[in-house]
């Protein structure tokens, strides 16, 4: 379970949560400092608690809604989802509030409280569990729609109910340790955002169902969840995949969408490209594992029907190869071209164990850029690097003047036959050759 758990995105909507809950808790203390449960509750104060717990519960949500983006960095996005996070929030707060306050006051009649006489200190916390909790669904609630994904309204939900009983249970347990109203609120009502956002994110976590992670590029280690019908990844600040910082990007360069059980990918552009496993595509059914390149950014498409272990393969770059080279056949060390076809084609494996399927038809182009055959992700590789062809009964790797050099077996080569199980290296990249 542990392999589909998002921690940069569950340490993030915790830390929103806790934020939210800290600075919401200063309009509540000024309205509720000094204020005991044994006195009459006024109509001005009733109002003033409605508007500070719309407030906290804004402040709380909109925070756990740009928390989405992942980075600290405050981007219009990121403004953009406080807000709306802020404000769906804020207004499911006033009907929360006003039903929590309505069976607060219940329980608490039901255990002898009442205006000059304290009651049943279970039935407080009863009452308090029961506010809170009824504040957290609603927050939650806010929450999934603010994403406007309909799945979300559920997941959030549950997550914020948890979260909410979660910090109900704190509340009193701090005021009980620190036997001070203020620091009791304090302390409280950031535990009570914290949970509120650790298990939102957590239920979420626990139920996405298809994810890309980056795992180069300037964003590495951050994943997105394919939550919508259709998500576009660009550098355009609306795209729901953002890839900043790289020109090679387009601002709409990408688009994943959901057929049924399927997520397929298609490209937007036709120069520079988006390719899957080093291949350039046009569109794709995406298939658990996938590595898509887009400009310097490399993003692995998971499923969670598959097995744990699968998806936790770490992305290895080609300069810290970790394959092990076959020995060539002896019995075979130059194929013929009807026989390596008939074998699925010659191809480079490389060091995540993925198969680089060669041309049959023409040279293959190796390098850098992305109009290349084989585009390889590494800097050490030339823009242009080394072409691989059929000639004269056996294939051939060319140096294409690379400014760190074409080897096989270790010798740094301009042109040389590949036998079966050769290693080839471009630069730091390395590669079997395999017909």
């Amino acid at each position: 379970m542990d392999a589909f758990i998002n921690r940069r995105e569950l340490t993030f909507k915790a830390l929103a949560g806790l934020a939210g809950g800290a600075l919401g808790w200063l309009p509540v203390e000024l309205v509720n400092h000094g204020y005991d449960l044994t006195q009459r509750q006024t109509t001005g104060m009733a109002v003033a608690n409605l508007i500070a717990m719309a407030v906290l519960s804004g402040l709380i949500g909109g925070f756990i809604n740009a928390a989405q983006n992942q980075e600290l960095a405050l981007t219009p996005q990121m403004q953009r989802r406080f807000l709306i996070g802020f404000g769906i929030c804020a207004l499911l707060s006033l009907p929360a509030t006003y039903y929590s306050n309505r069976a607060f006051s219940y329980i608490l009649t039901a255990g002898g409280w009442g205006v000059g006489h304290a009651g049943s200190m279970v039935y407080l916390i009863a009452a308090r569990l029961t506010g809170w909790t009824l504040m957290g669904l609603m927050l939650g609630l806010g929450v999934g729609i603010a994403t406007f994904v309909a799945g979300n309204l559920l997941k959030g939900a549950a997550g914020g109910w948890v979260g909410g009983f979660i910090g109900g249970i704190a509340f009193d347990a701090i005021g009980a340790l620190t036997h001070a109203g203020l620091l009791s609120r304090l302390f409280g009502l950031s535990a009570i955002g914290l949970a509120i956002g650790l298990f939102i994110g957590l239920v979420q976590e626990l139920t996405k169902v298809a994810w890309l992670r980056v795992e180069d590029g300037r964003l590495r280690g951050r994943e997105y969840r394919l939550d919508k019908g259709m998500a576009f990844l660009g550098r355009a600040e609306e795209c729901e995949i953002g890839l900043f910082g790289d020109s090679a990007v387009a601002p709409q360069h990408a688009q994943i969408s959901r057929r049924g059980s399927e997520y397929i990918l298609k490209d937007l552009t036709r120069n520079p490209g988006t390719l899957v496993n080093g291949q350039r595509i046009e569109s794709k059914v995406l298939a658990a594992g996938d590595l898509i390149q887009i400009g310097n950014y490399a993003l692995r498409f998971n499923l969670r029907t598959v097995s744990a272990p699968a998806l936790a393969q770490p992305y290895v770059a080609p300069s810290a190869s970790s394959v092990v080279a076959t020995p060539p056949a002896a019995h075979n060390p130059t194929p013929s071209l009807a026989a390596a076809q008939a074998n699925g084609g010659a191809r480079l494996i490389n060091s995540i164990g993925q198969s680089l399927v060669l041309r049959p038809d023409a040279p293959t182009r190796l390098g850098r850029a992305l109009d290349n055959d084989l585009v390889v992700a590494d800097q050490s590789v030339s823009r242009h690097h080394a072409t691989i062809s059929w000639q004269n009964g056996g294939y051939y790797l060319q140096d294409l003047g690379s400014q760190n050099g074409t080897y096989v077996g270790g010798q740094r080569v301009n042109q040389a036959l590949l036998v079966d199980g050769a290693r080839v290296k471009l630069g730091d990249a390395e590669f079997d050759f395999r017909v």
